[in-house]
């Protein structure tokens, strides 16, 4: 008898039983209120069901790499709202500028994909975007033959990495049931401690980080986690001993509350209410874009439409279009812009901004964009007045002639500018008292704007003479191939402006909303100077906004070719994922070119 009862007070003291208590949701929430300045806690006081959430702090994040954008997000999206209209600047558009070569940030490491495509379907995008497809493939392509992943790429396995990857794979359409899916399970469960927990790497100390993280992973599959029983006990029941009577969990049993105790804590408090992340996929709307143009010290830097909450956010989100620099300073009555590429402010000269042809009486960052406003940002000195450059006609005849009228803007109307300088090709003229130049140009194509000192560059016009062969191509099922025939230095040496387009047809197939497809035009100059070329896009609005040119918008594209050079330019259309419309849509895409 003596034996049996040494043999059992063994075995108690071996099992060593884990202190069992009860989750307190509302001792939890009140700590996490107390404590709310990440986007983790945000996270968890939406899934406690709190109200009022001060989510402030999510609305200036400014990040130098694709994972510092993914909590924030995941944790905006919770709250229900659009993390592209959310914050200060449109989050998804930055997450989205880290996306290359088919996976999200950087290539030695996995946790910025797995969290990037959490983030990315949080916020509406489709399984099928092409992002969310890449990534979800690098993730595929990364796991270890042990079953795990870990947070670089090669490097060992361990239980966060994991988990995590299974939450967003799950997420991202891979079944449960996926071999992928079932060795990473595998992996987890052999490397389960004998107390019920996980710790982040095999054979170390439970902690509540690594238990939750895997209780997510049981969410997503809707496992119960008393199924994963390790010597009686089970991750559920491991992660509720951390909890303490004020609310916080503990990182270890015994370790007391630190200073990342509110992030242990959102992530205990989301695993033991049984949710997984995202928290909630918000239907993405489509996003309000505004007209712009950015006219340098010498020249046009960019023009276009692009989305934004305030007027500084046109300059930033329009940098991944044009890819110029730009530098905005911090200074004490707010943001400045101070530079784009080489202009920058000194003396009387800097960066100011106008909204339809107005000047606002707040800074960039605090005047408010709204519906049909038109964004002027402009290089030169205070007091300028926008000009406006208008046509008699976009196209004439050969030998004909177009009237040019350029104009101010002052007191709410406009005005005529006398001796204001008319340029197209190599050619100018001034304008008369009524602001009036007679243009009589040659046959083909030119792009006109005027200047004047102390008025701002109009904006460019385009202008077609006569009967040049142009490399119109009908986009969609078909596109139509030209040739482009035109002398635009005025006929001054005879030089021939000429280039082929090839090949004769593309087609784009069929595509779905966050689809696109991308297909090579190649461009033959077979005439006798250097040539550059622009583009111009009509018909339906699906390829007048969303088609690029060698990575630009059709708007911006140029390109310089040599006579008797070829270079072949990929030709893009992306289906917003807030697109609604369908069917078979029509277009056209005109290549042209002056002489150099």
């Amino acid at each position: 008898m003596k034996k049996i009862i040494v043999l059992l007070l063994i075995l108690i003291f071996i099992a060593e039983p884990v202190l069992v208590r009860a989750f307190n949701p509302a001792s939890t929430q009140t700590y996490l209120s107390s404590h709310n300045s990440s986007p983790w806690t945000v996270m968890a006081l939406t899934a406690l069901g709190a109200t009022g959430i001060n989510a402030d702090h999510l609305k200036s994040i400014s990040g130098t790499s694709a994972i510092e954008y993914s909590a924030p997000i995941l944790a905006i999206t919770s709250l229900g709202y659009d993390p592209r209209t959310f914050g200060a600047t449109d989050y998804i558009a930055k997450l989205e500028s880290f996306y290359h070569d088919g996976q999200i940030g950087d290539v030695a490491t996995v946790n910025d994909d797995i969290f990037g495509v959490l983030a990315l379907i949080s916020s509406g995008v489709a399984l099928n975007d092409v992002m969310v497809v890449g990534a979800k493939t690098f993730i595929l392509d990364h796991q270890n033959s042990d079953g795990g992943w870990g947070f670089a790429s090669p490097g060992p396995s361990d239980t966060n990495m994991t988990a995590a990857a299974i939450t967003a794979l799950i997420s991202a359409g891979v079944s449960a049931t996926d071999e992928h899916i079932q060795s990473a399970i595998q992996y987890l469960q052999i490397n389960q401690n004998n107390d019920g927990g996980f710790s982040y790497t095999p054979q170390g100390q439970s902690d509540a980080a690594s238990t939750a993280w895997v209780l997510w992973a049981q969410n997503a599959m809707n496992a119960s986690p008393t199924e994963w029983v390790k010597s009686g006990h089970n991750p559920n029941e491991f992660l509720e001993s951390l909890g303490t009577a004020s609310g916080y969990f503990e990182y270890t049993s015994g370790s007391g509350e630190d200073a990342f105790s509110p992030i242990t804590t959102a992530y205990s408090a989301i695993a033991l209410l049984g949710k997984k992340l995202p928290l909630k996929t918000i239907d993405s709307q489509p996003i309000e874009k505004y007209s712009f143009r950015i006219e340098g010290s010498s020249e046009q830097i960019c023009t276009g439409s692009v989305a934004g909450i305030n007027a500084l956010d046109i300059i930033k989100n329009a940098n991944t279009m044009c890819g110029y620099t730009y530098h905005i300073a911090n200074m004490s009555w707010g943001l400045y812009l101070d530079q784009i590429n080489s202009d920058v402010a000194q003396g009387l000269s800097g960066w100011l901004y106008l909204i339809n042809s107005l000047s606002p009486s707040v800074g960039a960052s605090d005047y408010v964009l709204k519906k049909n406003d038109d964004v002027l940002w402009h290089y030169g000195e205070f007091g300028w007045l926008p000009s406006r450059l208008t046509l008699s006609s976009s196209e004439i005849s050969h030998g004909g002639s177009v009237t040019a009228k350029v104009e101010s803007f002052f007191n709410n109307a406009y005005s005529p500018i006398t001796d204001a300088t008319v340029h197209y090709g190599l050619q100018t003229m001034n304008t008369n008292a009524n602001g009036e130049a007679v243009l009589n140009p040659t046959d083909g194509y030119y792009e006109i704007f005027a200047t004047k000192e102390g008025f701002i560059r109009s904006q460019r016009m385009l202008l077609k003479v006569g009967d040049p062969t142009s490399a119109t191509v009908n986009l969609g099922v078909e596109i139509k191939q030209g040739v482009v025939l035109g002398d635009n230095n005025g006929g001054q040496n005879n030089e021939v402006v000429a280039f082929t387009v090839d090949p004769s047809s593309i087609d784009f197939g069929t595509l779905n909303p966050s689809m696109s497809s991308e297909k090579n035009v190649t461009i033959t100059n077979t005439g006798t100077v250097t040539l550059q070329l622009r583009s111009t896009v009509g018909g339906d609005e699906i390829f007048r906004d969303s088609i690029t040119i060698a990575t630009m918008p059709w708007q911006n594209f140029t390109a310089e070719l040599q006579s008797n050079a070829n270079a072949a330019y990929p030709l893009k259309l992306t289906i917003p994922a807030s697109y609604t419309g369908s069917g078979n849509k029509s277009g056209q895409i005109t290549f042209w070119a002056i002489a150099q």
